[in-house]
Parts: structure tokens; C-alpha cells; sequence
């Protein structure tokens, strides 16, 4: 699984990050963690758009964590 820290970082970077793991993947997982709405909506559909699906956990003001699996 791959594991990639996002937070605190502003759009476009965090995609940028998402978008080298997706790139890099192999094992069909990643956990994209982040901390902000707008880098969420991004990668979310950037990872559903690359055939991801996304699980949102821990959904709170400042801290997000998404489960990528591509199915």
C-alpha cells in the first residue's frame, strides 16, 4: 500500500502528489491523507476519474483521510 502525507499542503500539490502515487502504484491501494476540502474534492475525483474507488474516514474540520482501491 502506498501512503501519501498531503497535509498542510495548498491545491495544486497535493494532486500533484496523487497523481505520481497513482503513476507508482502497483498493489491497487493508496491512503492519500490531507487537510483540506478543496484538495479533497480534487483528488477524489481525480482517483474515481483514474478507475479508484474512495473511501472518505475520519471526515472532520481539518483532517481527511482517503482510502483508494482500484477496482
Amino acid at each position: 500500500m502506498t501512503n501519501v502525507d498531503a497535509r498542510g499542503l495548498s491545491c495544486p500539490e497535493p494532486l500533484l502528489m496523487l497523481k505520481k502515487a497513482i503513476k507508482q502504484d502497483t498493489e491497487g491501494k493508496i491512503t492519500l491523507l490531507l487537510s483540506s476540502q478543496n484538495a479533497l474534492n480534487n483528488c477524489k475525483r481525480y482517483a474515481e476519474t483514474n478507475g479508484y474507488a474512495v473511501n472518505v474516514i475520519g471526515d472532520n474540520e481539518d483532517n481527511y483521510t482517503l482510502e483508494l482501491t482500484k477496482g
